[in-house]
């Protein structure tokens, strides 16, 4: 990838807060610029795009809908989704009894689902639906004259009016759909600028190998249809980064992605974070209730990442939630219909955790509907170079160093090829920042000594080449031995998932099997699975 993405916002007031309350998530990703303007005639959008030069441009509501019209570039508009309204109008609630909500025309109308929550919050609403910004005025001048609302909720442009004229008001957006606008933003202007792909992996995916290519491949076709993906791989693999793709290319995009850590939700929180809860549920609980976990990636994808982690008491009361697609507030008599998506992910091997006694069959056969093993890092060696050219790169770009990038790999390739990357393409990139800021502080500007910045590479830069070896052939057969036990022994399936040829595979499978017995490998018999 040679530059960021470059999207160009453009929004009112509390949209831009908004926005720039979630800028920092995206600043390895984007360079956004935010323009407050209400789109109308009497600005040149055009002479904005002249200037900021951007891949996309994003808005919401009626500026979106004019910006279409305008600009011959794609423009995103910023989603609304149930949960958002629901949130939103618990809020206004609390600054007044009469709630009058704006939205805009073309976006959905609100479902029958939001009506039952707002009643069961017990909030009178009235909804107004506008096509122009000078519409949107209209009536909100008219209720205000009228003294027919107490509180606003609505677009930015709506709550500046409102409170122009002594009204509280509530933006109806939330972060979460700020997030899925802007990573729209990016998959159009990554789709749309070729610069600003690489290869033909999703998004970030730095691919060579044949293997990541698969992965990429699988993760496209899995991104259809609502099935459940299970994301499995080593720590470091790129799980997460995995999930939000196959999120921007589902049919779920238009909602968020919701993520939810399976071992870091304390067992007496775990219902009133996941569920949500109503006002007055227990002694403590906040004012107007919360909505949960769940119900926020309601239209979006649910996102249970270390999914092996999580307790097997809480594993029940997820599993019931993902049977039937229903969940119920602590304290609440209703319960909420959802749709959404499932993707877990995990850096254990689940199927055994079953076999032990550590996670649920129900659960896991729940979750294992489709299911993606990302490789480490030492059964893609192909893809070693180029992740490292793109990390020094991107670092050099941010510390403002003059890099000579092609030099440095030369001298990194051969520790780089033999080191086992424990940590995957996380370490990778963490070795990509520490070499550039070591470069970038002058003290090793033109003689950089490796074993003193990376002291993880020493250990087999500094040791006999049979002992490197013998470390990476372990690794390696471990890697053999789970594939066996996963696959059932199915070799052609085996050597497909790893990338080698069935000749290969039944070689490295004799050597284990010799080394299983005490017999030393034959002379030469060093190997790689991921050339």
């Amino acid at each position: 990838m040679s530059r960021r993405a470059r999207v160009l916002l453009i929004g009112y007031r509390k949209f831009s807060e908004l926005i720039n309350a979630v800028l920092p998530e995206y600043e390895d990703e984007a360079e956004i610029v935010i323009v407050e303007s209400v789109a109308c005639g009497g600005v040149d959008y055009r002479a904005l795009v002249a200037e900021h030069r951007p891949d996309v441009v994003a808005s919401a509501g009626a500026n979106a809908a004019y910006l279409r019209r305008t600009l011959e570039l794609p423009v995103i508009a910023q989603p609304v989704t149930d949960t958002d309204v629901i949130e939103a109008v618990a809020r206004a609630r609390r600054l007044g009894a009469r709630v009058h909500v704006f939205t805009y025309a073309a976006q959905k109308e609100l479902s029958p689902r939001v009506f039952a929550a707002i009643e069961a919050l017990g909030a009178p609403l009235a909804h107004e639906r506008y096509s122009t910004t000078d519409e949107a005025a209209e009536k909100l001048l008219a209720a205000a004259a009228a003294g027919a609302a107490d509180v606003v909720v609505g677009p930015s442009y709506v709550c500046d009016l409102a409170e122009q004229r002594g009204l509280p008001a509530i933006l109806v957006y939330s972060r979460e759909s700020a997030r899925a606008m802007l990573d729209e933003a990016l998959a159009r202007a990554r789709a749309g600028s070729p610069e600003l792909s690489v290869d033909d992996g999703p998004g970030h995916f730095v691919i060579h190998s044949p293997q990541m290519r698969r992965v990429a491949q699988f993760a496209r076709h899995y991104s259809r249809g609502g099935a459940a993906v299970l994301v499995q791989g080593e720590s470091g693999t790129g799980k997460e980064h995995i999930a939000r793709e196959i999120h921007r290319a589902s049919d779920y995009r238009d909602g968020p992605l919701v993520a939810v850590n399976g071992g870091s939700i304390p067992n007496e929180l775990f219902e009133s974070e996941l569920f949500g809860y109503v006002d007055g549920a227990f002694t403590g609980s906040r004012r107007g209730g919360r909505v949960g976990l769940i119900e926020r990636a309601n239209g979006g994808v649910l996102f249970l990442d270390e999914i092996g982690e999580m307790p097997l008491a809480q594993q029940v009361k997820l599993l019931r939630v993902l049977q039937e697609r229903r969940v119920r507030p602590v304290g609440s008599t209703r319960e909420l219909e959802l749709d959404f998506k499932v993707i877990a992910a995990t850096n254990t091997d689940l199927h055994s955790a079953v076999a032990r006694g550590d996670f649920r069959a129900d659960l896991y056969y729940r979750l294992n509907v489709l299911a993606l093993r990302l490789p480490p890092l030492r059964e893609r060696r192909d893809d070693i170079p180029a992740l490292a050219e793109h990390y020094l790169k991107h670092y050099a770009s941010r510390y403002a160093l003059a890099l000579d990038v092609p030099a440095l790999l030369r001298r990194l390739a051969a520790a780089y090829q033999r080191y086992p990357w424990p940590g995957n393409v996380r370490e990778l990139q963490n070795f990509s920042e520490r070499l550039v800021v070591t470069m970038a502080s002058g003290s090793a500007q033109h003689e950089l000594a490796l074993h003193d910045v990376l002291p993880e590479l020493a250990s087999l830069n500094g040791v006999d080449a049979s002992v490197a070896d013998g470390l990476l052939k372990r690794q390696e057969y471990r890697a053999i031995a789970e594939a066996m036990e996963r696959f059932r022994g199915d070799r052609r399936v085996v050597s497909r998932e790893l990338g080698i040829s069935p000749t290969t595979l039944w070689r490295r499978l004799k050597a284990m099997d010799r080394s299983a017995r005490g017999g030393a490998p034959r002379a030469g018999e060093h190997w790689n699975t991921g050339v």
